[in-house]
């Protein structure tokens, strides 16, 4: 990349354009496996519902511990099954071994066969053949995806292919770790906005001071450590927490599966489309975004640690988790400033610099999936 020929950012309409958001809803968020969240946030015998870019999706775990996604409508009228999930809420509530639908009482398995049709004969409704309407549901590691497309490749397959990064943590044992909290903000910015702010870190100095505090490599706004070959960053004086390096608090019990290499850094992985992974030896992060427009995304936090955590009252991560979600807030007040900023008239696109390579990479992937023939979107 040269001064002379700088890569230029997406562009306006990729940003605001309802057409735009329009044609992601079915090329990327319906086209792909799209991360729900961590198993633990959906326990056997249990549901959720989720909003998929604009289709809401049950996702459920049978007692035997098997995942289903279905569309969150009743094959009888069509009526809406089940309200949606508070996102806060860690797990929801156990014990519903099947799914009622509050208009005509149809009963569907948490695996989606029609179980009952009150009031209407056996002879009326084929039940083998009006189960609800399936979509796909698969596991990786403990990290639960839907699909909303028949034909995507098998979920194993498709994140080797675009988000091998993500695979480089297969030694952890991600199912067996504690989901202690699950937070949720609202951004009033575009789903790109705060993919590609996460991408960077010439920010940091600016707008994150307690950061650049405990992982002094960001004040160069580096995001990675080229030095190291798994590119992760050291914490101050080798802690294996934000608030050990900032406060010399005690020491989390470490992650279970984490290898010797994963102690004393942070490290972690943009999951495209909707996934950040952000590892610490003693805490994951998982953060979900959800585009809901196209100038607003919710994003969904889970807090995991060692099961020791959550199982004793001799361990506290609260600060921690406040660490992380003070970060957030401030990465969503300038995600919320671009997103004013490339609404201007004036706004063709913006420049990046040899430090947003992996802004560069993740917009070249995005433009893969969108298909380039389907822009330049023209708006006013």
């Amino acid at each position: 990349m040269s001064a002379s020929s700088p890569t230029p950012t997406l562009t306006r309409a990729d940003y605001i354009s309802a057409d735009v958001f329009e044609l992601e809803r079915r090329r990327i968020f319906h086209g792909g496996w799209f991360f729900v969240g961590h198993v633990a946030s959906i326990p056997a015998g249990s549901s959720r519902v989720l909003d998929v870019a604009g289709e809401q999706v049950i996702v459920t775990c049978t007692r035997a511990g098997q995942f289903h996604a279905f569309a969150n409508a009743c094959r009888h009228r069509g009526a809406m099954l089940v309200d949606p999930t508070d996102p806060t809420v860690v797990a929801p509530e156990c014990g519903a071994a099947s799914i009622q639908c509050p208009y005509h009482a149809w009963t569907y398995g948490l695996d989606g066969r029609l179980l009952a049709t009150p009031r209407v004969d056996r002879d009326d409704v084929d039940r083998d053949a009006t189960g609800l309407w399936a979509y796909r549901a698969d596991v990786w590691n403990g990290l639960v995806f839907v699909s909303l497309a028949h034909d995507v490749a098998p979920l194993r397959e498709w994140l080797v292919e675009s988000n091998p990064a993500l695979v480089g943590f297969e030694h952890l044992a991600i199912a067996d770790m504690a989901l202690v909290q699950r937070t949720a903000s609202s951004a009033a910015a575009n789903w790109k906005i705060v993919v590609e702010n996460y991408q960077e870190c010439l920010h940091c100095p600016v707008v994150h001071p307690e950061l650049v505090e405990v992982i002094p490599h960001y004040r160069t706004g580096e995001v990675v450590d080229a030095a190291r070959p798994d590119g992760a960053v050291e914490f101050l004086n080798g802690a294996n927490s934000y608030m050990q390096a900032s406060t010399g608090a005690a020491e989390l019990p470490l992650l279970p599966g984490v290898a010797p290499s994963d102690e004393g850094v942070y490290n972690g992985t943009s999951v495209f489309p909707n996934l950040f992974f952000d590892l610490t030896a003693s805490g994951l992060v998982l953060t979900t975004l959800f585009p809901v427009d196209p100038d607003r995304t919710l994003i969904v936090g889970e807090y995991l640690f060692a099961p020791e955590v959550a199982a004793s009252s001799e361990y506290d991560p609260t600060d921690e988790i406040a660490f992380n979600e003070l970060i957030g807030a401030q990465d969503i007040a300038v995600c919320e400033r671009v997103q004013r900023g490339v609404a201007s008239r004036a706004f063709t696109t913006g420049i990046l610099t040899t430090k947003d390579d992996a802004v560069v990479d993740f917009d070249r992937q995005y433009r893969s999936a969108m298909d380039p023939l389907a822009h330049p979107f023209q708006i006013t």
